[in-house]
């Protein structure tokens, strides 16, 4: 049935009601702000919801939530509108859009955060580094802040400060059947449990409240791209680093071309390269001691590396990855930096169908885990492996296939699990994704499933299914 269709069998009354309830705006099919609200990062996803609920508050979401369950729509979560298989919007359902929510409130003494999960990783950076303050959060500007949490928040000062959920302190959260509650170390200790890397499978988060940790505005940044006839020596070079690296520098190295982006000199646009990229969550110029040794590999292609704006290192990510390319992120974690790994990274990415597709290598540890006991079962993993499908033309299937294919060769070497975030577009008939991503949390997943949200309403996402009585 088309989306108006569904609209029009709800009826004016039942639709007209719904609109009357809510604070925040309700978006049809017919609406001027219909192409808007079911756009997302993917290029790869077009969907075409009934209706959507730009919610204003908590109360809107448990509106819409109810109003789903009632009238049998299938529902989706929308916040940063960035997780790649476009969970956030639903064909023929309805769409819980949370991005007015969109609050950044900072008490610099007491070094806390209260964002709305309306905003992007940019947008709380932008408030929290007036103060030279931030939380854990994901490494790209635009990505959302509220996805990112959930999945667990792998970003630059990881090593230092821990992931999102090692940070997190508090959750105002509607559960599927539409009660507002706090979950925190204190208070549905399960709940809180759950949401700290579990996904969005339990509740809908309309508040966060991070811890913020003293960083910048200006960090130690690593830039420097090398030709790739020189892997082994860059490779070499990195995973020594990667061994003995302080916990204020964290750094990642991709098999990728030069990036068409601002800094990077025309001549070299698409060469094949070796990049080290890197964040020094300390004193600036320590930090460029710290990385001196990767810089000094071989001659580099291109070296930016220098002091910079924490919040400008998330920029080159937004730069990096833009809103509508198509994309497809797979991960799996390793627990050497192999020769047998780095050969296969050089063969799967020299085999790409496309320049934008690569893959990086992500060393973790530190302060990863720090934090309460949470569903991100990977926090004892030393590193990732991400594999970046990324495309304009319209040959999707070989990029599909082939980010697929080196995740398979990289298992084969014997990697396991997945984050969240980067499991892929589509899920394969003899994949499970919640068993690769929850690993040895799925069970206990499942259990506090069944107790906030036993009949699946809340699964357009890396959906865990409800434990059976």
């Amino acid at each position: 049935m088309h989306p108006l269709g569904t609209v029009g069998a709800l009826g004016e009354e039942t639709v007209g009601g719904l609109a009357a309830g809510i604070e925040g705006e309700l978006v049809l099919p017919d609406s001027e702000a219909y192409d808007t609200a079911r756009d997302v990062w993917n290029g790869l996803v077009n969907r075409y919801p009934a209706i959507v609920v730009r919610a204003a508050g908590s109360e809107d979401v448990a509106r819409a939530i109810g109003f789903a369950r009632e009238h049998g729509l299938e529902l989706s979560v929308r916040a940063g509108a960035h997780e790649q298989s476009g969970s956030a919007v639903v064909d023929n359902g309805l769409v819980v859009d949370l991005g007015p929510i969109d609050h950044v409130d900072v008490d610099p003494e007491a070094q806390v955060a209260r964002v709305g999960p309306g905003n992007s990783t940019g947008d709380v950076l932008a408030v929290t580094q007036e103060h030279g303050l931030a939380p854990p959060t994901g490494s790209a500007g635009n990505a959302g802040v509220a996805g990112t949490t959930l999945n667990g928040g792998i970003g630059w000062i990881r090593r230092k400060h821990g992931l999102a959920v090692d940070a997190l302190r508090r959750m105002e959260v509607v559960t599927a059947d539409g009660e507002v509650v706090t979950a925190s170390a204190e208070a549905n200790e399960d709940l809180f449990w759950a949401l700290r890397g579990g996904g969005g499978n339990v509740g809908v988060v309309t508040e966060f409240e991070f811890d913020l940790y003293e960083v910048g505005p200006i960090v130690g940044g690593l830039s420097a791209f090398y030709p790739r006839e020189a892997a082994d020596e860059v490779f070499a070079a990195f995973r020594s680093f990667a061994a003995d690296a302080p916990p204020e520098a964290t750094a990642i190295m991709n098999y990728a071309d030069v990036p068409a982006v601002p800094g990077m000199p025309p001549e070299l646009h698409g060469d094949e390269a070796l990049a080290l990229i890197g964040c020094y969550a300390g004193d600036p110029e320590e930090g460029m001691k710290t990385f001196a040794p990767l810089r000094e590999v071989t001659e580099p292609l291109v070296d930016n590396s220098e002091p910079v704006p924490y919040a400008m290192l998330h920029e080159l990510g937004t730069m990096l990855h833009p809103w509508g390319r198509k994309y497809a992120h797979r991960s799996v974690f390793v627990e050497e930096l192999s020769d047998e790994l780095h050969d296969l990274l050089l063969e799967r990415t020299a085999a790409a169908p496309g320049p934008m597709d690569g893959a990086g290598i992500w060393p973790l540890g530190g302060a990863v885990g720090s934090g309460p006991d949470s569903a991100y079962p990977w926090a004892d993993k030393p590193h990732v492996v991400v594999v970046e499908a990324a495309w304009e033309s319209h040959d999707s299937p070989a990029h599909l296939e082939w980010a697929r294919e080196t995740e398979r060769q990289v298992r084969a070497l014997g990697g396991e699990g997945a984050y969240a975030g980067y499991v892929g577009v589509e899920q394969g008939e003899d994949e499970d994704w919640a068993r690769t991503a929850y690993g040895d949390s799925l069970d206990r997943l499942r259990a506090v499933k069944r107790r906030y949200d036993p009949e699946g309403v809340l699964s357009h996402n890396v959906a865990v299914e409800p434990a059976e009585d």
